[in-house]
């Protein structure tokens, strides 16, 4: 790990010297897709399915991003505790939310002063901040990857954030008791070392007409359900599921099937168990039936739901505004709605949870308060709705989870003018979200092998064996699929 570092500050430095000074650019202007989404590489696409095995590393070695300084509402105090924020969050409303929630902290509280800066994507702003680290020139506060903020902990940087929660400007034990810590609180070596005001999750996406039309008069609540459906609306015209190779969903697959993905201690997979084998049985039967294909397009999936072409797809709620986009657009708009991943006969529904963390470096006393307070204030319910209305994360308390439930179209329009467009969708997510969420291992190695895992099941999926994965069997597929990631994080940041 430290080899890694050490290479990327040299790296660092070479180019600085080499390169012009950078001046500010404005904001990015909204995107056409759908925002990333933590925990896996888009909110609603999978990786790419020619990801390589090669030994995963704690960052890329790509030059560093040039970062865009967004400028504050608001004008600084005098004296005031200047706080640097890095956020890897670059979509237009997510840009403009976070900075209107930094605004308002920054006028409650004149004595802090908050300034955000979009480092880049995710994987670019560990990248920056693995480099800033090794230079000592680090941001107070950075959103990332929960295994990122890992990553930074490996190194000796990050603050942990126990201390604060539980003390005299923490949180109280009622406010602590309306949390789902598990899934909000990133815990690392007995630490925590991050929280998140807002998560997604992975779901069923469902044609809501259809399926009624067919004879059924819910989604599927078990995998035999789900055959059941297939078998009946699966025609030469009109899909059952729409494929899209996701880890998230073939976590969520496994768990379903009474099995784990990853070992309690995070430390290897373990998906050649025979959940994990029965879930790539049932791909390789979907696609021998017909039940299932793969579109060819990015974003195919979401496409084709909304021109009523399948009936099932899967991803994340940060995709709702666009599946209503793609419904709206289409020839004949239909209802349509989410679920949760259906169960085999030894697991259970569920849904995997991910989303983006807020983690504080170490700086000084002021600023790591200052920093911590601004946490504090994003899990008030006024910002918990800013952010579910503006962003579509799941907000974290069940004060904001109930307020949330309880809008109308008209205090949903007041927040964001979208936000009805699929109101319903997202209520149907908040009904299950707290109570069976699921999330994947924190530790930073497991985001690096999320490639071999969509390997494996495209090569199920497509019985195609290829130079990225060769084996097409499920016992087979599992069995490789599990050595490739074990080795990979065995390699990893070495």
């Amino acid at each position: 790990m430290k080899k890694i570092f050490v290479l990327l500050a040299v790296l660092m430095f070479i180019i600085a010297a080499c390169a012009p000074a950078l001046a500010p650019v404005p904001p990015t202007v909204a995107p056409t897709t759908a925002p990333p989404a933590t925990q896996q590489p888009a909110a609603t696409q999978p990786p790419a399915a020619t990801a390589t095995t090669a030994p995963a590393t704690a960052a890329p070695k790509a030059p560093p991003p040039t970062a865009t300084p967004i400028t504050p509402g608001v004008t600084a105090a005098p004296n005031a505790v200047k706080i640097q924020f890095w956020s890897a969050l670059t979509g237009a409303s997510q840009v403009a939310t976070l900075q209107r929630l930094m605004d308002n902290f920054n006028k409650a509280n004149p004595q802090y002063y908050l300034v955000q800066t979009v480092a880049g994507n995710y994987d670019q702003t560990l990248q920056k901040t693995n480099a800033a680290i090794q230079a000592g020139a680090t941001p107070d506060m950075v959103i990332g990857n929960p295994g990122d903020l890992a990553t930074y902990d490996t190194a000796g940087a990050v603050v942990d954030l126990t201390s604060y929660i539980n003390g005299a400007d923490g949180l109280s034990a009622a406010q602590q008791s309306e949390i789902n810590k598990s899934l909000y609180f990133d815990t690392w070596n007995n630490k925590i070392i991050g929280v998140s005001w807002g998560r997604s999750a992975q779901v069923l996406f469902y044609n809501v007409e259809a399926l009624n039309a067919a004879g059924f008069a819910k989604p599927p609540e078990t995998w035999d359900d789900f055959d059941a459906v297939c078998a009946k609306v699966t025609t030469p015209t009109f899909s059952c599921y729409a494929f899209v190779s996701s880890t998230s969903t073939f976590a969520s697959m496994v768990w379903s099937r009474g099995g784990n993905y990853a070992s309690a201690d995070e430390k290897k997979a373990v998906f050649d168990e025979q959940a994990g084998v029965d879930t790539l049985k049932w791909l390789k039967n979907a696609a021998e039936k017909k039940y299932a294909y793969s579109p060819s397009a990015s974003f195919g999936d979401q496409t084709d739901f909304g021109n009523g072409k399948v009936l099932f797809t899967f991803g994340s709620t940060a995709g709702l505004p666009f599946y209503y986009t793609a419904v709206k657009g289409s020839a004949k708009p239909f209802k349509w709605d989410i679920a949760a991943m259906p169960r085999g006969p030894n697991g259970k529904n569920n849904v995997d949870i991910f989303g983006p963390s807020v983690g504080v470096l170490k700086s000084n006393a002021d600023k790591q308060k200052g920093a911590w307070l601004f946490i504090k204030y994003l899990l008030t319910q006024d910002a918990e709705l800013d952010w579910a209305a503006n962003v579509n994360y799941f907000p974290a308390t069940k004060s904001a989870i109930d307020a949330t439930v309880a809008l109308d179209d008209a205090k949903a329009k007041a927040l964001a003018p979208a936000f009805p467009d699929y109101l319903p969708q997202f209520k149907s997510g908040l009904q299950f979200f707290a109570t069976i969420g699921r999330r994947e291992p924190t530790a930073p190695a497991w985001q690096a092998v999320r490639g071999i895992i969509a390997n494996m099941n495209t090569a199920v999926f497509l019985q195609k064996t290829g130079p990225d994965f060769k084996a097409i069997d499920p016992a087979e597929a599992a069995k490789e699929g599990v050595q490739r990631v074990n080795d990979a994080l065995a390699s990893f940041g070495k």
